[in-house]
């Protein structure tokens, strides 16, 4: 999404989909991948979960920088494809398919899954898998 998230939407977010699956290894995910805004992004974590018969792979990132003052969701819209194209594509294939969309986040801090801060700046953007392309899908 393109907001900062505070209690109420970061809440509802965990609520909806914390508690469906268990965090994983990250197998051959970059710790540290490089990203079109030039941040230092950090994975966090690695999850999968099964939505409803849907099983989604989630990328969690920390960006220290996104919090900083004049800081803009555009400084990082591109890094969340790159992401999907480059370390989540990737990943579904080294876990043998079967995902069918990645969610990709980017958080200021090293955030617990599921769980408000209303402290944290944290972005989402959902990704459908279609074909090799990670496709974006508008929450």
């Amino acid at each position: 999404m393109h907001k900062r998230f505070g209690v109420s939407y970061a809440f509802v977010f965990a609520a909806l989909v914390g508690g469906f699956g268990l965090a994983a290894t990250a197998g051959v995910l970059e710790e540290t991948p490089a990203v079109p805004s030039g941040y230092d992004v950090t994975l966090q974590e690695e999850r999968l979960d099964d939505l409803g018969g849907t099983k989604v792979l989630r990328l969690r990132y920390v960006a220290p920088a996104i919090a900083a003052e004049g800081h803009q969701f555009d400084d990082v819209a591109e890094d969340f494809e790159h992401l999907c194209t480059t370390q989540g594509l990737p990943r579904v294939a080294e876990l043998g398919g079967g995902i069918e969309q990645v969610v990709v986040s980017l958080s200021d801090q090293e955030t617990d899954f599921g769980v408000s801060n209303s402290d944290a700046t944290q972005y989402f953007e959902a990704f459908t898998l279609e074909t090799d392309i990670c496709i974006w899908e508008a929450f």
